[in-house]
């Protein structure tokens, strides 16, 4: 343990958290790293202390939540041990009046889930894996079917309890956004992969449960009619989810029209029905539900250990011939046409890993170039982790650099972790 631990990391984790503390023998294979420990605080008070000990020692640490997202963001470089928030959980204040909520960022979201719909409300974090905690959602920052209705991540958040590399905690933002003052650095922390600082807990605007819901799927749909449709539908005023689903790589032979359309609209019923009602005219619609929409979850969330997996973010107009494209090179596609994003998910073809994914790579460069868009790699084989950056041609590098520098100098938090490997 001590040949890849620095010297007094172990003993000074258990004097604050013995119980908390385990030794992994054999090591540990996450989110691409070797890991020899793990340490969980269970309070705000022990995980100030556990970074103090971490930043003393001068030990890089791999935070994660409930460890659902990590193929998301490069490997963290140099780490031995992870600290786990899972003991963090629970609802601190939930004020059903005003629709907010503060909640440590260990509560599992499905836990949140319930309490906060008893009370009239919905939680509008919508990730592809519900499997994971409140602080992974905000620290991932991504979004599933729902994010048309939902917006981005970043818009539920409005205060943030954080603790610093060093070990001091911090508080950003509050309850009610006319309290706040100065810079917004609740926003800087999501999406940020825990590299920054690590969430303690999280004050989250709810929206109300919505008087009528109506989902539809229509299908079959060609390429030219299901994107026009899409992007149409999407801008209904009740539409909370609209999705494209492609066909099974090697199946668009045998179907001419493979697309289908999966729709969500929410809010009340006169808005609803008459969404529903427009969209269903003349066309081979048919009623869903919330396993519908539940699907396209799980097809989104989808890991296949020896594939790969790209989100795209594209120009609207660009997103038709963009998975025409993906799709004709053998991807299996996921579009949401409002925002603009794409999911595509490749295998191999019989060839091995270093042959198979530069190819794919490229094109997906391309692809991205000629819709106008940024692309990232959410999911790559376990053997190629360590040789592709997964935000190609991210830019403002340099500022990122900075403030990595002044939040984390000595790069405790999840090193490596975030695009140009900061």
């Amino acid at each position: 343990m001590s040949e890849e631990v620095a010297p007094g990391t172990i003993d000074g984790l258990r004097a604050v958290v013995a119980d908390g503390v385990r030794l992994l023998d054999p090591p540990e294979r996450t989110g691409g790293s070797r890991l020899l420990a793990r340490v969980e605080p269970s309070s705000g008070e022990e995980l100030a202390e556990c970074l103090g000990v971490f930043a003393r020692c001068r030990e890089p640490v791999l935070v994660t939540g409930a460890g659902t997202q990590l193929d998301l963001g490069n490997p963290a470089r140099g780490v031995s041990v992870a600290l786990s928030c899972r003991r963090l959980r629970g609802i601190v204040e939930l004020d059903a009046a005003d629709g907010v909520v503060q909640v440590s960022a260990g509560t599992p979201l499905a836990e949140l889930d319930r309490e906060v719909e008893a009370q009239g409300w919905l939680l509008p974090l919508d990730p592809p894996n519900r499997g994971g905690t409140v602080g992974g959602a905000l620290a991932t920052a991504t979004c599933g079917p729902r994010q048309r209705g939902f917006g981005p991540v970043r818009d539920a958040v409005l205060g943030m309890d954080t603790v610093m590399a060093s070990g001091a905690r911090t508080r950003c933002g509050a309850r009610v956004v006319k309290n706040v003052t100065g810079y917004d650095l609740a926003k800087l922390y999501v999406g940020s992969l825990g590299t920054l600082a690590v969430m303690e807990k999280v004050w989250l605007r709810l929206k109300p449960i919505p008087a009528s819901i109506r989902v539809l799927e229509v299908d079959p749909l060609d390429a030219q009619e299901a994107f026009g449709l899409a992007v149409a539908a999407g801008r209904r005023g009740s539409a909370r989810a609209v999705a494209l689903v492609g066909p099974e790589p090697g199946t668009q032979e045998k179907n001419s029209d493979p697309w289908r359309l999966v729709a969500e609209f929410a809010g009340e019923a006169a808005a609803t029905d008459a969404d529903a009602n427009w969209l269903a005219a003349g066309r081979p619609a048919k009623a869903g539900s919330e396993a519908s929409i539940e699907a396209v979850r799980v097809l989104q969330g989808e890991r296949r250990p020896m594939g790969l997996k790209a989100r795209m973010h594209l120009l609207p107009g660009a997103l038709a011939a963009a998975c025409v494209h993906l799709q004709a090179y053998g991807a299996r596609v996921l579009a949401y046409p409002e925002p603009g994003v794409v999911h595509a998910s490749f295998e191999p073809r019989g060839e091995s890993t270093p042959d198979w994914l530069p190819g794919v790579l490229g094109r997906l460069e391309e692809i991205s170039v000629a819709g106008g868009g940024q692309w990232v790699v959410e999911a790559l084989p376990e053997e190629a982790r360590a040789d592709w950056d997964v935000f190609p041609g991210a830019s403002g590098l340099a500022l990122m650099r900075s403030i990595k520098e002044r939040f984390d100098p000595d790069a405790i938090l999840n090193p490596g972790r975030f695009a140009g490997r900061i």
